[in-house]
């Protein structure tokens, strides 16, 4: 089913989980458990991204066949940056050929110590002009990214609506928003997308906090705020994992909880391809499932 239609029937839960690095799980069997525990959870669809500039993504279209095999609905990722036209093409007849109906159309980030004298932007230059592209294949639903907090490259929170709203024209017909921790800013978005006339769902991008070091990292990277009962927690338990973890696990269901009873489209949890952990947060927000719908 595709994910547009998927949004018509109510509120959804779904996954985000990524290639293991080089040279790890070479036979993919552990992405395998993970998912297959994860499929516990019966989430209405999981997403496969792939690291930047393009690195990793076959075995991403080789998780999608895993996530297919599971019986679980696949929402693949698809980045502008670095591919041209036909290799783009390629890539989406690979997932037609494995049953894949839906596509995150990304722009994409360049690689981190890169060469300056690569060319990086070929056919496409933003994730509106891949949408576009994939649109005239027909048979996608696709989606597009949301900033909770506006993207790193935006002048303005204006600015980011425009984008949505052009991604919107060419094709995109969801959202999933980066990760943020301050549920306020997401609530925002949705009224400033509302106001402007952008009506596709927003799905909250939640990223649990399992290890301060870890996140302090990826904060850096993405620039999302973090409210000052995070910060707390996060130097309360910079040396101490396993406290981290816990107290992580139950930010994300409040977040989770609050969200969920204000009735947002649906929750996506970037799992880190964790599994024990995410469906321990769905049980504390009692959002467990199982047995199938």
């Amino acid at each position: 089913m595709r994910i547009d239609d998927l949004l018509k029937n109510g509120q959804t839960i779904s996954f985000e989980v990524f290639p293991p690095k080089p040279g790890m799980d070479a036979d993919l069997s552990g992405i395998r458990s993970t998912l297959s525990a994860l499929g516990a959870a019966d989430p209405d669809f999981v997403s496969i991204t792939y690291g930047s500039g393009g690195n990793n993504r076959s075995r991403a279209i080789d998780i999608a066949d895993i996530v297919i095999s599971l019986r679980m609905r696949t929402l693949s990722h698809l980045t502008a940056v670095s591919y041209t036209k036909e290799e783009i093409s390629g890539v989406l007849d690979a997932l037609t050929d494995s049953g894949v109906e839906n596509i995150l159309a990304l722009r994409g980030d360049i690689p981190l110590n890169s060469a300056p004298d690569v060319i990086h932007w070929k056919d496409f230059r933003r994730a509106s002009e891949l949408a576009r592209f994939v649109r005239y294949r027909g048979e996608f639903c696709i989606g597009g990214a949301a900033y909770a907090e506006g993207h790193q490259d935006s002048v303005s929170p204006e600015a980011d609506i425009e984008f949505m709203r052009e991604k919107a024209e060419c094709g995109v017909s969801f959202f999933i928003t980066q990760l943020f921790f301050d549920n306020d800013a997401f609530l925002r978005l949705l009224e400033r997308s509302g106001a402007a006339g952008v009506n596709a769902p927003i799905l909250a991008g939640i990223m649990p906090v399992l290890r301060a070091r870890q996140i302090r990292r990826i904060i850096e990277i993405s620039g999302c705020k973090v409210p000052a009962k995070l910060e707390g927690l996060l130097d309360r338990y910079l040396d101490d994992d396993a406290s981290m973890m816990d107290a992580g696990i139950d930010y994300a269901a409040e977040q989770i909880s609050s969200l969920w009873s204000k009735g947002v489209a649906g929750v996506h949890i970037y799992t880190m391809n964790k599994s024990a952990e995410v469906l321990e947060i769905l049980r504390r927000c009692n959002l467990e499932r199982g047995g199938g719908r």
